[in-house]
């Protein structure tokens, strides 16, 4: 992936940058324009080489010109059921009834809980809150998602000498540039930590790396470099000056890392997770796919214990940190429920100016199969201390929308951070108003490129891509899918609409995990056992205000067909009335 990475990208300089399968080295090839140089510029908005391209139509200038084609309703909408979704971790400073309650509010659509940090009781109170919190779709609960983000198999180092409950202190060591410590995986000096030596957990660390590889401590703060190997220990040499605390974690970039793709631990919060009716699991340090295939088997096993067959399971969320993840990329993506572009860990384990090059190929390939992917870490890390984000940040939020992301999340800045209403409200309009131009930059492209990169569709498929085309065309307010299994609302979100869909679902934990998907917001009903119940939906739709009288909207809904006794997808389109009647045309 690394390598298709970087021709994709290559004419963002005038370098072209090789990536190495296990190694950080660089080689540098002159790049001369050819075609992937002229896609790029058109895709950045050159007309050829070195020529400017001006705004080719009024869509454009439009766009340009706040927006002009959203009138104040469809504003409203935009706020109250945006496209792009809020993933927020839910920790200290947040789990209390009342901001919780503004978090939600203010947009939060998934909570994370980082089970790295987060007791039980705590994840219990969150969930509690959670799910007793005031919104928009009906039912017993608050129809917001539940997401279990594992600690995973992580490197740690050990405890510093002399501290071995720490008992709330935080000793630091001071380890100085030039100087040498000694690597161990001796579990004898896990507790004996000093400037001399230290105990790493991966005990299969000696054979895994060579001389010259590199170790990065504390999420890349301090550097080492292996200059001798020996029997159980490493010696390295410190190549920056840092202060390095206890059981910090330990990156080996460019080197395969033999590890399970479950702890002990992870299993034990897993199972707590699915007896607690989690709606998705985040697998942290995923390196391929049977990593996923283990965790999902793993998953069901627990799963059929506590639920019966019908239930759905938890999804399972792939979190890419690291180079072997990029290079199995593929196998991983189809494995997995969705993907989570973890920036933080993989800004260590790859160059971090390839990065955001990663992020651009890993939401592309999402998009191209109909994937919920979500972009995290750092999103806007300085509003840990600060009330506004820095301009940077509020293009990274706006690019990874523009990009195609389901969802962005945040993790300290609601978490432990001193603003964390302010943060989700900073990031909900960020991305409403990216989710704006979407669709006016797009002018259908997205549509053309889905149809071309796929030979042939379901029908499903192809009924979901007709009513999102339909949508734009019709300028609809909003496309009604009535859903059992939530397939239909997860092909229509694949080809991105620019307006909301309503998932009617008569299951609450399908509605939470549709939730993720771009656009889709679901509205819980009960099943009566009547499939021409298209009237009730549009007035949901009213009463929840997804549209207004006088609009059009698209109703996409299963019929069965007692001739062939089999069902039928139907796709109709409404002028709604004020009881929701005035069917205009079926398909």
């Amino acid at each position: 992936m690394l390598h298709s990475l970087a021709r994709r990208f290559r004419a963002c300089n005038p370098t072209f940058i090789s990536l190495k399968t296990h190694t950080l080295n660089r080689t540098y090839q002159p790049h001369t324009p050819g075609p992937s140089h002229h896609a790029y510029q058109r895709l950045v908005g050159l007309g050829g080489v070195g020529k400017p391209r001006l705004f080719s139509s009024s869509t454009e200038l439009m766009c340009m010109s706040r927006y002009g084609k959203l009138n104040e309703h469809k504003e409203e909408v935009f706020g109250r059921y945006p496209l792009t979704k809020m993933v927020c971790t839910i920790g200290p400073v947040s789990e209390d009834k009342k901001t919780l309650q503004s978090l939600v509010t203010a947009g939060l659509r998934v909570m994370r809980i980082n089970f790295s940090h987060a007791t039980y009781e705590e994840a219990d109170l969150r969930m509690k809150n959670l799910r007793h919190s005031k919104g928009f779709h009906g039912g017993t609960f608050n129809m917001r998602a539940v997401m279990l983000d594992t600690q995973g198999p992580e490197i740690r180092t050990g405890m510093f000498e002399g501290d071995e409950k720490s008992k709330g202190k935080k000793p630091k060591i001071e380890l100085r540039k030039d100087e040498t410590i000694i690597l161990t995986t001796d579990d004898a000096h896990r507790y004996l930590g000093s400037v001399h030596k230290l105990w790493v957990s991966y005990k299969k660390l000696i054979p895994t790396v060579q001389l010259g590889s590199q170790i990065l401590l504390d999420d890349g703060l301090i550097s080492l470099e292996v200059i001798e190997i020996g029997d159980d220990q490493l010696t390295c040499k410190i190549l920056n000056t840092g202060l390095l605390g206890e059981r910090k974690g330990v990156n080996l970039p460019g080197c395969n890392v033999d590890l399970p793709a479950l702890t002990e631990k992870d299993k034990e919060d897993i199972v707590y997770g699915i007896k607690n009716d989690i709606d998705f699991i985040a697998a942290s340090f995923v390196r391929k796919g049977q990593d996923v295939k283990d965790i999902q088997q793993f998953v069901k096993e627990i799963h059929d214990q506590y639920w019966p067959p019908e239930h759905p399971v938890p999804g399972i969320i792939s979190k890419v940190e690291n180079q072997e993840a990029l290079l199995n990329f593929n196998d991983i993506m189809n494995e997995s429920y969705g993907i989570m572009v973890a920036r933080g860990d993989l800004g260590v384990e790859i160059p971090y100016e390839n990065v955001t090059l990663a992020q651009k190929e890993m939401i592309y390939r999402c998009n191209k199969i109909g994937k919920p992917v979500i972009v995290a870490t750092q999103m806007l890390e300085s509003m840990q201390q600060n009330p506004r984000p820095t301009r940077a940040e509020v293009s990274d939020v706006t690019n990874a929308v523009l990009d195609g992301a389901d969802a962005v999340m945040l993790s300290g800045e609601s978490a432990n951070g001193s603003y964390p209403l302010a943060s989700v409200n900073a990031l909900g309009s960020i991305a409403m108003e990216a989710d704006k131009n979407v669709a006016f930059l797009n002018e259908g492209k997205f549509f053309k490129k889905a149809v071309s990169q796929k030979e042939s569709m379901g029908t499903i498929e192809a009924l979901a891509y007709s009513a999102v085309r339909a949508s734009q065309e019709l300028n609809a307010a909003c496309i009604i899918v009535m859903t059992s299994t939530g397939r239909t609302a997860k092909l229509l979100s694949k080809f991105r609409p620019s307006v909301p869909i309503m998932a009617y679902v008569d299951n609450a934990k399908i509605g939470r995990q549709l939730i993720l998907h771009r656009g889709v917001h679901p509205l819980l009903f009960k099943k009566t056992g009547d499939d021409t119940n298209a009237d009730e939906a549009v007035r949901r739709a009213l009463e929840f205000q997804f549209c207004e009288i006088g609009d059009t909207v698209l109703i996409l809904q299963s019929m069965f067909n007692a001739e062939t006794s089999v069902y039928d997808v139907a796709m109709r389109i409404r002028k709604v009335g004020e009881d929701g009647s005035n069917i205009d045309h079926a398909m």
